[in-house]
């Protein structure tokens, strides 16, 4: 028999899926039975029984939150979960034990664990912490992954400036260059703001997401707007053109419909 449980989740809460668990638990009738519950919420659930597995799997994998039990090979002294930091950093923990103490109620608290329940867990509340662990850490995650491509996007810059200082005047492209980088940039940062806006509205703060969400599409259309006599540019034309129709079928938005920019 198997230690792993790669059995994929039933589509599940907001396209695709409530997040991907980590459950160890060396109880195979209790974790095969809680994952199954898991599953039918939305979420994805791998199974492992050791502490050792679930390095392994940490190791291989990306996963949004770790449920483990407490008292398992690998855990008695609660050594996997003060490794998770150095594994994932950010990863949330949600311990669930059968045999609740002071000592390890205790030691959770200094480890910054999400939640410390019993077992038999009480549903509501489990899927609650769970939900709310995956949302918080798929929001640092686009974080994360905002200030790298901030930090890539100034370095892109930096060697267009070089270039266009080297090459011969009207030879460098440098207009076109600039273009495809900040087309590019654009692009990819409207997709952070759609990924943050599904992380908040599974949280409970779809309201401010929206508003927010439909306040960053506006502005970048009022620039392409302010700058489309500059830049006789095809892709830029579809581009707003594109980023006006999602102002339309936004809620509350308030945008007139528009043609196409010639």
């Amino acid at each position: 028999m198997t230690n792993v449980d790669e059995k994929k989740s039933d589509q599940g809460a907001a396209g695709g899926g409530g997040g991907r668990i980590l459950f160890a638990d060396d109880d195979v009738a209790v974790r095969d039975a809680l994952a199954e519950v898991l599953r039918r919420h939305g979420f994805e659930c791998v199974c492992v029984a050791s502490g050792a597995e679930a390095v392994a799997a940490l190791e291989g994998g990306d996963y949004d939150v770790l449920l483990s039990d407490i008292h398992m090979p690998g855990n008695v002294g609660l050594e996997l979960i003060e490794s998770v930091p150095a594994l994932v950093a950010g990863m949330p923990v949600v311990l669930l034990t059968g045999r609740p103490t002071v000592e390890t109620a205790a030691r959770s608290v200094r480890l910054a664990v999400a939640a410390y329940l019993t077992k038999p867990p009480e549903m509501e509340e489990l899927l609650s912490v769970l939900a709310t662990a995956v949302a918080e850490y798929r929001g640092l995650r686009i974080l994360r992954s905002g200030r790298a491509r901030l930090q890539a996007w100034g370095e892109e810059l930096e060697e267009l400036e070089r270039v266009a200082r080297r090459a011969p005047q009207g030879k460098s492209g440098r207009t076109e260059s600039y273009l495809r980088v900040m087309l590019r940039q654009t692009i990819l940062m409207l997709s952070d703001v759609e990924q943050a806006t599904a992380v908040s509205e599974r949280s409970g703060g779809g309201g401010l997401a929206q508003v927010e969400h439909v306040a960053a599409i506006r502005r970048t259309v009022d620039v392409l707007e302010r700058t489309k006599q500059n830049f006789k540019s095809k892709e830029l034309a579809d581009l707003r053109y594109q980023l006006e129709k999602l102002l339309e079928r936004g809620p509350g938005s308030g945008a007139e419909k528009k043609t196409p920019v010639e």
